[in-house]
């Protein structure tokens, strides 16, 4: 038996940062903060944040295995809520979702950080829908650029 398809929203692909982009509904209302390195783009009950980091030292960008070394989710601090074992195509990281701090536009929160030579990306997505959740931290996507100018 065929299941009904459920229509889907339009969405648009964004370019966040030289190195990172991530497909979002085509209705969201976004912001972007330069000098802060971050992006927000939301609707009534879901949001999108994220933070790209350069990661650098004497000889240049840090290699991706160093950085995950200092940011995985234990030195993070980050090991409460619910392992997610997705990831976007391609991309070293960690994520977990568990309850989103109050006041936010909903009730859960996958939060994680993603790696590539030089750069990290901090992503937080809340919705009480998971399965949208999901599909949106796993359209991340990194573009290879040197790790010397914009995040």
């Amino acid at each position: 038996m065929k299941r009904p398809t459920q229509p889907t929203e339009p969405t648009v692909v964004r370019r966040i940062f030289e190195a990172w982009s991530i497909e979002i509904p085509a209705s969201f209302d976004e912001l972007f903060a330069a000098e802060d390195g971050y992006w927000h783009a939301y609707d009534p009950h879901r949001s999108v944040s994220v933070t790209s980091l350069l990661i650098a030292d004497d000889q240049g960008p840090v290699p991706e295995s160093r950085v995950i070394d200092a940011f995985g989710p234990k030195e993070a601090g980050l090991l409460h809520g619910q392992p997610v074992h997705e990831l976007p195509a391609g991309i070293r990281g960690w994520a977990t979702i568990a309850s989103a701090p109050q006041p936010a536009r909903a009730s859960l929160a996958l939060s994680g950080m993603l790696f590539s030579d030089g750069r990290v990306l901090l992503a937080t997505i809340t919705s009480d829908d998971l399965d949208w959740a999901r599909a949106t931290w796993l359209s991340i996507r990194s573009h290879r650029v040197p790790a010397t100018g914009p995040h």
